[in-house]
This record gives structure tokens, C-alpha cells and sequence, in this order.
């Protein structure tokens, strides 16, 4: 019950509420630098405190290699996706802004929606469930989550919601059961963000169109390019994402990783006892 109602405040209370802090005399840098310290002072209390794991292994110092292995595959992955639609006529290019600043924008669209959503969606939900209802359901089920929390963007559709969490929420989830590492899901979700929007200008998730290092403009259909929402809805990544999500299921599945419902493991325990207590292999019977 007290995990329960550390999420329900971490969630609904200290993070999401962060992001309209901005139009109330604080700087999105301060207001980002506020969700990165309520995620992760949050996350340390409910492992330290409620789960007595010290330190969490999904967070440990010693893993922070994994958050270089998520930005370089988060950045490629994008490059595909932007490769491939801009290939098929979706994107132009018009000129570089040689004036960008990047310090803000990095901190405020890459480290603290990486951090704060990980934490929360992987961290917290995606660990909770998978514990009740196993590896796969709870991919399933936080993937939903994470995709349609985006519908509160300003240029949300239902459309580009049900493609994050296809493409995306299914994704992370699986890349956080093949990997047990919240570093390279920051990662990964960081380089994803940046590159989109602060690289390339492109909107991300339905916030609407932001001003990029290069001036990139949306010229084909919003099938292809996910119009007013971003990449994310285009056809073109949910393909490319779905493949790489099946790639880490197939991964998943021969690591031996996944984690079977709850029921199923209750099962399994009153049939070993069953087995032991008969004095026979697998319980046979004279």
C-alpha cells in the first residue's frame, strides 16, 4: 500500500504538475531542473525506502555506460526514421540557424522529459506490473499508458497517441525487461527528443512546432510525415519502430528474461511441491 501511494503522489502531485510552472515566474530551465530532482529523489525513496534496495541496480553508478548506449541508439534510430521519410518526400530542408542555442533547449526537451517519464513509466509502472501480470502484459499495458498521456499535448491526435504507444511504450518497456537498465531508457528517450525536435525542428509528440538547429519543413502527407503531431505518427516509424520492437522481443524471449504472470508462477510452485511431495519425478503416481 505504501509503494501504491508514493506512485499515486510521485505521479499525479510532483511530476506532470511541474510542466505548468512555467507561466508562473519560473524558467522552463528551472522547472526542468524541479522534474528531474522530484523524479529522482521519488524514484530513491520508493527503491531505498519501500523496496530496500540499495542502491537500485536498475540505477546503479556503475551502469551510466548504458546512458551513452541509449543516446547513440535513440539518435539512430531517429536518423533512420528522418532518413527514410525524408527519402519518400516528406521533409526539406531550408537553411541551418546558425545562431541556435542548445544548453536550454537540451536540458528542458531532453534530460527532464527522459528522466522524469522513464523513471516514472519504466521505473515505477512498468517494474509494479510486471511483477502482477508478467513481462508482456505489462509492456502492453504501460505502452498504452505512455502513449495516450500524450493526448494532453497541444497538437495531440488519437491517431499519434495510438502510434507512441505501438511504436514507442511497447518499446521501452521491452528494452527496459532485455536491459534492467533505466540508463539506457533515459538514453534512448533523450537522443529521440533532441534529435527530433532540437536537431531537426521537428514537433515532438504533439507539442506543437519548435525551432531547431536545421530548418526543416513538412511538404508530403501526414501519413508520411505525422503532420502537426511530429514523426512519431508517420507511418514510416511506426514500421521502423515496431520492427526494432519486435527485434528486442525476440531478444527478450531468448535471454530467458521474461517474467511470467504471477498466476502462472503460483502455478508452477503448487506443481513442484506437488512433484516433491509425491517422491517421483514431475509427481507420477505408482
Amino acid at each position: 500500500m505504501l509503494f501504491l501511494l508514493v506512485l499515486a503522489v510521485f505521479s499525479l502531485i510532483a511530476v506532470f504538475p511541474l510542466a505548468g510552472l512555467g507561466g508562473r515566474g519560473l524558467n522552463s530551465v528551472t522547472v526542468a531542473w524541479l522534474q528531474i530532482a522530484v523524479a529522482v529523489a521519488a524514484y530513491l525513496v520508493l527503491a531505498m525506502a519501500v523496496e530496500r534496495r540499495v542502491p537500485p541496480y536498475e540505477l546503479a553508478p556503475n551502469r551510466t555506460a548504458g546512458l551513452v548506449v541509449g543516446l547513440v541508439v535513440g539518435t539512430v534510430l531517429f536518423a533512420v526514421c528522418f532518413g527514410l521519410i525524408a527519402l519518400l518526400g516528406g521533409y526539406r530542408f531550408e537553411g541551418v540557424d546558425s545562431g541556435y542555442r542548445w544548453a536550454e533547449p537540451l536540458l528542458v526537451l531532453g534530460a527532464s522529459a527522459g528522466i522524469a517519464e522513464e523513471i516514472l513509466m519504466r521505473g515505477v509502472l512498468f517494474r509494479l506490473w510486471e511483477e502482477l501480470i508478467g513481462t508482456w502484459f505489462s509492456a502492453i499495458l504501460s505502452g498504452l499508458v505512455f502513449g495516450f498521456l500524450h493526448l494532453g499535448n497541444p497538437e495531440a491526435t488519437l491517431v499519434g497517441a495510438t502510434a507512441i504507444a505501438l511504436e514507442a511504450g511497447i518499446m521501452f518497456g521491452l528494452l527496459y525487461a532485455l536491459t534492467r537498465s533505466l540508463w539506457v531508457c533515459i538514453g534512448l528517450h533523450a537522443a529521440w527528443n533532441m534529435t527530433q525536435g532540437r536537431l531537426l525542428g521537428i514537433p515532438v509528440s504533439g507539442s506543437g512546432f519548435s525551432d531547431g538547429w536545421l530548418n526543416t519543413v513538412q511538404v508530403g502527407p501526414d501519413w508520411l510525415t505525422g503532420g502537426r503531431f511530429g514523426a512519431e505518427a508517420s507511418l514510416v516509424t511506426v514500421i521502423v519502430l515496431v520492427l526494432f520492437t519486435l527485434w528486442l522481443a525476440a531478444m527478450l524471449y531468448r535471454s530467458g528474461q521474461v517474467v511470467a504472470p504471477r498466476w502462472t508462477r503460483r502455478t508452477e510452485q503448487r506443481d513442484r511441491a506437488v512433484a516433491a511431495g509425491s517422491g517421483r519425478p514431475g509427481g507420477a503416481q505408482a
